[in-house]
């Protein structure tokens, strides 16, 4: 089996967020322990060039912050999954269109029978069905992290707030839609039906956000953050900020000793994703598990490298050991773990 590792910009890799990974220790733990053949190439080498990926080989790639250029990874990478399906990607299509997007997650959990924490995306406030909502509920803008974007909204009054203020122009947007309003019917051959065009005009250049809204679930002290790394778990306990609802980004955090029923949920939603590597918000409550946020791609690793221990799945239990873990010998035991135990 042959691997391609395709950082962006010639040397970054975000498993560190903007800091990167030592893609050398990656390629020579491949090459040396497991006995792949690793070559590099930078993304938009072979973005310009798919002949250079060998037959059935895996694209290990990573993703950007800068939506421009994740716009160009993304229609890359779909591209190459229509023109090269023997090329096993890594990570694969729904992980890299969920990354920095919480609208596309709760699709894809939905398609693949992920039903808690029940969520639905809606592209405007002007979908949203506010009259027959139940409050509270939990609302989200699609990117964000550390709970950035993510609010409890407990009344109609509330959720009004937020859409007014996401449609809110700045001064330069007011100017251009002023001059665009002022020659709207200039262009008499597209024959303007005008008891339409006049109420299409506002709809068409208003300000669109789109967003999540979750159900929430109330007396929650803390959630879990889940980092899979092949077959190793590691769990970080993190508790709910102080007068509020949210853990991520709380600062209050602990490596503690799960529950088997949150490890056990934690396996079965990275093997229904058939991934190799996964971050996982969790909550876990008397009855049930339920999956708040994931990433697959560019997820912060302070969750594995604070921890002395990890979890593995033995049997029809769960065993702990006692050991530090490298960032980067984590990926590659992982991409070796995934391609012995999966296939491509």
């Amino acid at each position: 089996m042959q691997i391609i590792i395709a950082p962006i910009h010639e040397t970054f890799f975000s498993g560190r967020i903007w800091m990167g990974l030592d893609l050398d220790r990656i390629q020579a733990i491949l090459q040396q322990d497991f006995g792949y053949s690793v070559q590099r190439f930078d993304f938009s080498e072979i973005a310009a060039d798919y002949s250079l990926l060998p037959k059935d080989c895996v694209l290990f790639y990573t993703a950007s912050y800068n939506d421009n250029y994740q716009q160009y990874i993304k229609d890359v990478v779909y591209d190459l999954s229509q023109c090269r399906p023997d090329v096993v990607l890594l990570p694969d299509i729904n992980q890299l269109y969920s990354f920095e997007n919480k609208g596309y997650q709760e699709l894809y959990k939905k398609r693949i029978g992920i039903e808690k924490v029940h969520g639905i995306y809606y592209g405007d406030a002007d979908d949203f069905p506010i009259e027959t909502t139940i409050f509270p509920f939990v609302y989200k803008s699609l990117k964000g992290a550390m709970s950035s974007g993510v609010r409890l909204i407990k009344s109609k009054e509330e959720f009004e707030s937020i859409a007014k203020s996401n449609k809110k122009l700045t001064l330069l947007e007011r100017l251009r839609l002023y001059k665009k309003a002022k020659n709207q019917h200039k262009d008499k051959s597209l024959q303007p039906i005008r008891k339409y065009s006049e109420v299409n005009f506002s709809k068409f250049f208003s300000k669109r956000s789109a967003f999540v809204t979750q159900e929430f679930i109330p007396n929650l002290s803390c959630d879990y953050k889940v980092l899979v790394f092949g077959e190793k778990y590691y769990v970080l306990k993190r508790k709910v900020r102080d007068n509020d609802f949210k853990a991520s980004g709380s600062g209050k955090f602990e490596w503690t000793e799960p529950s088997e029923k949150l490890l056990a949920y934690a396996h079965e939603v990275t093997t229904k994703m058939g991934v190799w590597f996964n971050s996982l918000d969790i909550v876990e409550t008397a009855t049930f598990c339920a999956l708040v946020e994931y990433q697959g791609i560019g997820f912060g690793p302070l969750t594995l490298i604070g921890s002395d221990s990890y979890f593995r799945k033995v049997g029809s239990g769960w065993q702990k050991t006692l050991e530090s873990s490298n960032l980067e010998e984590s990926y590659a035991q992982a991409i070796h773990f995934g391609l012995t135990h999966y296939k491509p």
